[in-house]
């Protein structure tokens, strides 16, 4: 978990439905009022597993705009106002965007100094309605735009580490021209995106399997190896780094190691590269699914799979395989 210290929060309105952007010219009082609710946001923004670091000039006008803001209140104020214009402009063009609010948190995470940009749409939910009609009261159901609970993720959100200078990304896809596409960077921040931590553990899978079914490193899923390396990296909060999990999975053919980083490197993975957000919980990463042809499914710990504990397979002379399992005491539905 990171350690966040919030020094301040303003909040604009981007108000799509009346083509307008609705300024706060006073920061939220973080003595009096309850932080509960942002305190969540920001959770939820910073444990993200789609953040994506983009590569941008160090003076990129996000960079300058955040040094600037924690300078002092006012450079703050006028900046918000400005990139809230702006986001606004490029945001009111796309079909079905709905009324958003933006949070501008200046933060300490981890000790590092931090501007957050928390763009948070509003959902419609049912609300019950009672009015008069013809001198007879009716209750009705309506829907009515309201801001996302506080246990649901961030959904667009710009971090900029003002100490490290740089700029990383959460997008959502919206229709675009008739098309699903993504518009936060594309149209308004322009950097290079680097891979999520979601999408650095999908290539480590892709990868490990790819060599070892050239290989035959593995009898079985080499998925499982995956999930216990990381598993133990995790217990040992020993960081997580996708070249070198990759690499001693399979460490034990020397060729299949040569491979894996020959590939991850094609595929953008380098050495000190991190997963700093696993995207499942150690929970789900200590359970394995064994998913048969006709959709039957058994779920087993991952180290009683690797091991062959409390289960054994054989394969008859039709090629048919038979798992058993064993030391079961109870049997129960779900």
């Amino acid at each position: 978990m990171n350690t966040t210290i919030i020094d301040k929060i303003l909040i604009h309105m981007l108000d799509t439905e009346h083509n307008q952007v609705i300024y706060s010219d006073e920061f939220i009082d973080l003595e009096h009022s309850s932080t509960e609710y942002y305190d969540k946001k920001i959770e939820k923004c910073l444990t993200n597993t789609s953040i994506k670091e983009l590569v941008t000039g160090s003076e990129h006008h996000l960079l300058q705009a955040s040094r600037e803001m924690i300078e002092d209140d006012e450079k703050f104020m006028n900046h918000s106002k400005i990139i809230s214009q702006e986001i606004f402009e490029i945001s009111k063009r796309i079909e079905e965007m709905p009324n958003s609010n933006l949070l501008f948190i200046e933060c300490k995470v981890d000790g590092e100094k931090m501007m957050l940009i928390i763009k948070l749409n509003y959902k419609l939910i049912p609300i019950s309605v009672i009015e008069e009609v013809d001198g007879k009261q009716v209750i009705r159901f309506s829907s009515q735009q309201c801001l996302p609970p506080k246990t649901t993720n961030v959904e667009e959100a710009i971090l900029i580490n003002v100490d490290k200078n740089t700029i990383s990304l959460i997008e959502k896809r919206f229709m675009i021209d008739g098309k699903p596409g993504y518009y936060l960077n594309e149209q308004y921040i322009k950097g290079e995106p680097k891979l999520s931590d979601k999408q650095k553990l999908s290539i480590v899978n892709k990868v490990v399997k790819k060599v070892d079914s050239e290989y035959n490193v593995f009898e079985g899923d080499p998925s499982a190896v995956v999930k216990k390396e990381m598993i133990e990296l995790v217990m040992d909060h020993k960081p997580i780094k996708p070249m070198e999990v990759a690499k001693k999975v399979v460490a034990n053919d020397y060729n299949a190691s040569e491979e894996v980083e020959v590939i991850m490197k094609d595929l953008g993975i380098q050495e000190d590269d991190e997963i700093v957000n696993i995207p499942i919980s150690l929970e789900k990463m200590s359970r394995c699914k064994l998913v048969l042809d006709d959709d039957r499914t058994i779920e087993l710990n991952v180290e009683d799979y690797l091991n062959k504990e409390n289960m054994s397979t054989t394969i008859d002379e039709s090629g048919f395989t038979t798992i058993t399992l064993n030391n079961i005491k109870e049997i129960k539905i779900k």
